[in-house]
């Protein structure tokens, strides 16, 4: 006596589109889970940046007028975000701000990143988690 067997694919193609459609959603989620985040974390460098006077800081305010949050960017399945000094900062601000952020043989330094990135990273993955919970990705 033979043996058969049969194999169909009746309500793949509806399972296909279900994951296609949660990719797409994936993706959105991805992106404003990382803006969600990054404000927190533009805020905290904006509040912590060294604003100083002239003539030590040649344009004040110059430095936070440059932070900026750029993205969200997806390459492949890979999201990101960058935050700190725009592609269009100048070379003296940018310059002006390493210096501020990390000294230099006579300027102590006054970190506003680096004490963001400590002081608030908690606060901008919670955030991102509640984005995601909110759009029922996690």
């Amino acid at each position: 006596m033979p043996i058969k067997s049969r194999l169909t694919t009746k309500g793949f193609e509806e399972y296909l589109e279900k994951i296609a459609r949660a990719g797409r959603n994936v993706d959105a989620a991805a992106d404003r889970a990382l803006l969600a985040g990054g404000e927190i974390l533009l805020d905290g460098m904006e509040r912590r940046v060294p604003v100083g006077e002239a003539p030590h800081d040649p344009h004040p305010g110059n430095l936070k007028a440059h932070l900026e949050l750029m993205g969200p960017v997806q390459e492949g399945n890979f999201h990101y975000i960058d935050i700190g000094l725009g592609k269009d900062t100048d070379a003296d601000t940018a310059r002006y701000g390493n210096v501020q952020e990390f000294g230099s043989a006579t300027t102590p330094a006054q970190p506003y990143v680096r004490l963001t990135l400590d002081s608030d990273m908690g606060k901008a993955r919670k955030a991102m988690k509640a984005e995601l919970e909110e759009s029922g990705t996690i």
